[in-house]
């Protein structure tokens, strides 16, 4: 493992600029099927993605891009093109989409999908293509061979069969984020709903775990088999070393009972039809987890208590509320 020399950063990114004239943020609750009406609708309710964009020229977008599955699994390309579509109405003169890659790099969305958008891919094994970034209230990595500790082989599964290649070691409150996040003038992130093994649901905040260098989620992967708080601290912790100017999450589907890849007892639920947008994360996940008890009959209280931990963390960080009753809600049917 080679050590790191880096001269860190400060965070991109600010507190959620999206509020009402009275000062709370806004969270916008759409209801239909058209996911261009819903995007239609629920951005003019949020005031235009001007307000969001402003005067830049670049906007990045970050879907979930974790399997090679459709929707729900991944964000769908028809709801990429209709935020891209506001986003050049608004002004913007470059969009990318981010794709976080952990193996092949042949891209999720194939251009023709996504006419007039970049296609940027982060390769999660290679250091030089993540930022190192500082904040003083992150707790960092814990070494390797901690998190790995005295485990078989047998049980090293998923992301942290990772810890056992060669890989830059990242020392202190620091995370590497992908290059392309880190220098991004606007982020827009664009989640789905659906189960995950370890985080219980992917949604706004953990679809930053793709946002950030391969061993920092290795690394929490294999804490998360004896030490499941280190795992819900990181997800947050990633979370806040992106901050996106906003969130759009496409709950139009959601992948039920297993995830975050699909198996023969995935199920996915059509018609839940909803579309979340708000620049406050936690507040996004909060709405996308009642859906999740709603529809999803296997996912337990249990399950639904590590994701408040999670966002006990976000909100302690500072880039969100759980409260909804801090925030202007406006709800929407199309």
């Amino acid at each position: 493992m080679m050590m790191n020399s880096d001269e860190p950063l400060q965070r991109r990114g600010s507190t959620n600029q999206v509020v009402s004239a009275n000062g709370k943020p806004l969270l916008v609750i759409v209801q239909g099927s058209d996911i261009d009406a819903m995007i239609d609708i629920g951005l003019e309710a949020l005031g235009g993605l001007r307000r969001v964009i402003g005067n830049h020229k670049q906007v990045v977008l970050k879907p979930n891009t974790n399997q090679r599955d459709p929707f729900p699994s991944i964000t769908a390309p028809e709801t990429i093109r209709a935020v891209a579509r506001h986003c050049r109405e608004a002004g913007t003169e470059q969009i990318i989409v981010h794709e976080d890659h952990k193996q092949e790099l042949d891209p999720y969305y194939e251009p023709a999908e996504l006419p007039g958008i970049d296609i940027d891919i982060s390769y999660s094994h290679d250091a030089s293509q993540y930022v190192l970034v500082e904040y003083h209230r992150w707790h960092g990595d814990v070494d390797a061979t901690e998190a790995l500790g005295n485990m078989k082989e047998s049980e090293i599964r998923g992301p942290a069969n990772g810890l056992r290649s060669d890989f830059k070691k990242t020392d202190g409150p620091r995370i590497r984020v992908a290059r392309t996040l880190q220098q991004a003038p606007v982020i827009i992130n664009l989640p789905v709903l659906k189960r995950h093994m370890e985080g219980k649901i992917t949604s706004a905040l953990k679809n930053h775990v793709g946002s950030v260098y391969g061993p920092h989620r290795w690394i929490a992967h294999a804490m998360a088999q004896k030490n499941h708080d280190y795992f819900d601290r990181k997800i947050a912790e990633f979370a806040s070393a992106v901050r996106p100017e906003l969130t759009i999450t496409d709950v139009r589907s959601i992948q039920a009972v297993f995830g975050p890849f699909r198996i023969p007892e995935t199920k996915i639920i059509d018609n839940v039809n909803h579309l979340i947008i708000t620049g406050d994360m936690v507040a996004a996940d909060v709405v996308a987890l009642d859906l999740m008890k709603k529809y999803d009959n296997t996912f337990t209280a249990k399950m639904e208590a590590i994701v408040r931990r999670q966002h006990e963390y976000a909100e302690e960080l500072g880039i969100g509320t759980s409260d909804l009753s801090k925030l202007e809600v406006i709800q929407l049917k199309v």
